[in-house]
């Protein structure tokens, strides 16, 4: 597979991309997809966009992204997706920072460049008198290899840039698809932001195994599902956790009884009734995800053990992958696994090993990333540690059956002053099989002795709610040792991205949180 076949490819392919705007279904076939790519490729040539160039892109999710994208991909530009982290900054001198040479915005973007400088073009909407700037990025010994230069935010804050090379997705890619079982008829919903780049692999991937594509954004995902009826859909662990808070609300007597009632169903041999059943037990809360759902992929962090269950009485499995920008996908547990806690099995192609401290290091001949051009110092040495060599900043240890078990970030481990070595991530998973517990987050505050933690419920107004989770914790203290924070602070509202407690990726902000509580 290489990337530059995969859109000449096109025209031979049976997959649509799918948009759901302003409330209409839009439907555009690889066929006419590639028409729009050569149509937008031969623009961006007339204006002066040659191979090597970097064109920076500063917009939401929209068909005409991916068009783009590709669109820069035959040329052999350089894509660099600014995310919603530059809200604020995107202006000539952003762009001089990073060597770009032309910026490709939304309409609803014009404002940052009220005299609509040449080197700035619409990507939704028609130009005049474009012209890349005459700016190249110096020469580099992995030029040739540069697929693109992205930014990933990760939960103790900071932006990082990487380079993607363009050998390792076309490598990475194969081993992760397959496990999925991606097949042509597929139906992939995507909805994080596409400046996210394991989006736009995902885009990628759909083209290459002609599967269709459904592009929006998180503001319109349940819409888009109930329009377009997706088979496949990967997301965070917090939008199952959202799903499963729906399911929550009901009392305590007939949660029981479905979930009851759902291990009965999975005894069915058939699985059309099998599914039929769970639609008509599990009503407005299996109607989320649509009609013909087949599978749920999540990761960034393993789900919690009730979580899995819940979605497997549904009849809508919920699988995990692990993996990282760095190193591509690493893991997958597939639909139907019940290795709940574990991250699946090493993918095809892949090695690991395990540093003295647990640090997990993966081992593949491409990684999808080939260094960091933006980061703290001596991390690229901390990083890529050899020829092939990713240190993840995870800890994990393998389990009798070859699972990965990831038990927390190297970074985030919390020395006490007693000297216990506490892995935050690791009670807080314990935690959130509270079934009032939405999300938990624990931290050290300065100069303290014990534990503090953060706790957002599932239903704030639930009466008792409050009680259980520090009986909870209590219990929790009783069989962990390192379980010992003073006292259970909880939240006045939700984590989420509009108040600063998630990253536009949806992952906690750690550092935020502490912040806000500590």
């Amino acid at each position: 597979m290489q990337l530059r076949g995969l859109i000449t490819d096109l025209p031979r392919k049976k997959g649509k991309a799918y948009t759901f705007e302003r409330g209409q279904i839009v439907t555009y076939p690889h066929a006419a997809l590639h028409d729009e790519v050569m149509r937008t490729r031969r623009a961006l040539s007339e204006w002066g966009v040659r191979p090597g160039m970097r064109v920076g892109i500063y917009a939401p999710n929209s068909y005409r992204w991916l068009v783009h994208d590709l669109a820069l991909i035959d040329i052999g530009a350089i894509s660099v997706p600014f995310t919603d982290d530059f809200a604020g900054q995107v202006n000539d001198a952003l762009l001089a920072r990073y060597d770009i040479a032309l910026l490709l915005i939304s309409k609803s973007h014009a404002r940052l460049f009220p005299q609509k400088p040449s080197h700035v073009a619409f990507i939704d909407a028609d130009n005049a008198d474009i012209r890349a700037l005459d700016r190249m990025p110096p020469p580099e010994p992995d030029s040739d290899d540069q697929h693109s230069l992205v930014f990933s935010s990760g939960s103790a804050g900071g932006l990082k840039g990487l380079v993607i090379s363009r050998k390792g997705i076309e490598v990475t890619l194969p081993p992760i698809v397959e496990a999925m079982q991606l097949v042509p008829g597929e139906k992939l919903m995507l909805f994080l932001p596409m400046s996210n780049f394991q989006q736009r692999n995902m885009c990628y991937a759909a083209l290459w195994y002609d599967a269709d594509i459904i592009i929006t954004d998180y503001t319109q995902l349940f819409a888009a599902i109930k329009a377009l009826n997706p088979t496949m859909l990967i997301g965070p662990p917090v939008l199952f956790q959202m799903i499963y808070a729906d399911f929550e609300k009901l009392p305590a007597w007939k949660r029981s009884a479905l979930m009851a009632a759902g291990r009965t169903i999975s005894l069915i041999p058939v699985p059309a009734l099998r599914r039929a059943a769970a639609r008509l037990l599990f009503g407005d809360v299996r109607d989320q995800f649509g009609s013909s759902m087949r599978v749920l992929v999540t990761g960034m962090a393993p789900i919690r053990r009730h979580l899995g269950l819940f979605y497997e009485r549904m009849q809508l499995p919920l699988s995990e992958t692990y993996g990282m920008v760095e190193a591509g996908s690493i893991t997958f547990r597939p639909p139907g696994s019940r290795d709940y806690g574990t991250v699946g099995k090493v993918l095809d192609g892949i090695r690991l090993s395990f540093q003295d401290d647990g640090e997990i290091i993966v081992h593949r001949d491409h990684p999808m990333t080939l260094r960091y051009f933006q980061c703290a110092p001596d991390e690229n040495e901390r990083t890529f540690v050899g020829p092939g060599s990713i240190a993840t900043g995870d800890i994990g240890r393998l389990d009798d059956q070859g699972n990965l078990i990831l038990l927390g970030r190297k970074k985030e481990l919390i020395v006490t002053s007693g000297g216990y070595k506490i892995h935050p991530e690791v009670i807080e998973q314990e935690l959130n099989n509270c079934p009032d517990v939405a999300q938990s987050v624990i931290f050290l505050k300065p100069n303290a002795v014990q534990l503090s933690c953060v706790v957002a419920l599932h239903q704030p107004e639930a009466d008792g709610a409050r009680g259980r989770i520090k009986k909870y914790a209590q219990g929790l203290q009783s069989i962990r040792k390192t379980a010992q924070f003073v006292d259970v602070v909880f939240a006045d509202e939700a984590f989420t991205r509009e108040n600063g407690m998630l990253r536009p990726n949806l992952k906690i902000d750690r550092k935020a949180v502490a912040a806000k509580y500590g």
